[in-house]
């Protein structure tokens, strides 16, 4: 056989190797992904109804202003 041949052989099969190894690390991060469990959202729900109640009170106090006409405002 020529050197040639040999060489494209190695070479041929270093890169089917190669790839073998990175599939297998391409899998085993989507498993650590996977293993990730989701972060506690309660906290931040709460606050956005608290948010909500706040804005409400706001804007009926602002419906109630306008309401009222301001006599310095003409």
């Amino acid at each position: 056989m020529d050197i040639k041949i040999i060489t494209g052989l190695i070479g041929s099969a270093i890169a089917i190797g190669s790839l073998f190894v990175f599939q297998g690390q391409l899998i085993q991060r989507v498993d650590t992904l996977e293993s990730r469990s989701a972060p506690d959202t309660k906290v931040i729900e709460q606050d956005i109804t608290e948010l909500k109640s706040d804005i409400a009170v706001l804007k009926t106090k602002i419906a109630e202003m306008r309401a009222n006409e301001n006599p310095l405002a003409r």
